[in-house]
């Protein structure tokens, strides 16, 4: 059966979204957030500018897109992973892959978001200072940005109550223990850019899984034993 005309037209301009992204990242890894245009994102893409226009405001517009789209991936594989038949420490462990993984697939548009004023000082402004401009496009984006984070955590704390209940993992507010994990994990992708050597993502989950399951303390010291 032949897909009807809406239809086709979704597939198409989802295409089109895809293909515009790509090449705005390459533009903004190249050029820099600052010094990026929407004539040569345009170029780029191999679109005319007036297309990239019907789909994006602007080069701001853009660069959320982009923001989304790797927060949509990470909660996309997160809900794959949870909804497995994996135990749920194992569960934990291939989050953190996937996110390295994602994150390394991602490290030079993530290395700008670090290391470019320009955009440092763009997404400051949009995630953290208040915005006093009523731009409904702007803030659809920032409440879906909003919505994807929470499911994620979400996601998370399923899989670490799912641990708790089986006797895994130590019994504490799953909110609480995800919030740690990762901002750990978070730490390590900002600290892997300033790193000479890098480790590939499956051998760095194994050191982190293994430092977050067993911590820092010594286990043979008995409560209250000082050495």
């Amino acid at each position: 059966m032949k897909k009807n005309v809406p239809e086709r037209k979704e597939i198409i301009q989802a295409e089109y979204r895809k293909l515009m992204l790509a090449a705005a990242e390459k533009v903004i890894i190249r050029r820099g957030y600052g010094a990026a245009t929407m004539d040569e994102i345009a170029r780029e893409a191999e679109f005319s500018k007036a297309t990239i226009y019907k789909y994006f405001n602007n080069k701001a517009e853009l660069l959320l897109a982009i923001i989304l789209q790797y927060v949509e991936e990470i909660r996309a594989k997160m809900a794959e992973i949870q909804q497995s038949a994996l135990q749920p420490d194992l569960k934990l462990k291939k989050i953190i892959e996937s996110i390295l993984k994602i994150q390394s697939e991602k490290e030079n548009i993530s290395r700008l978001f670090i290391l470019d004023k320009s955009l440092h000082d763009f997404l400051h402004r949009f995630f953290i200072a208040t915005r006093k401009e009523d731009n409904r496009q702007f803030q659809q984006i920032l409440k879906l940005f909003k919505s994807k984070r929470e499911e994620i955590n979400r996601l998370g704390c399923l899989v670490i109550k799912e641990g708790i209940e089986q006797g895994k993992f130590v019994k504490c507010a799953p909110e609480t223990i995800i919030k740690y994990v990762g901002a750990t994990v978070e730490g390590l992708l900002h600290a892997r850019y300033w790193e000479s050597h890098q480790f590939l993502p499956e051998e760095e989950t194994e050191e982190i899984f293994k430092f977050i399951m067993e911590g820092i303390g010594r286990q043979s010291l008995q409560k209250g034993e000082h050495k």
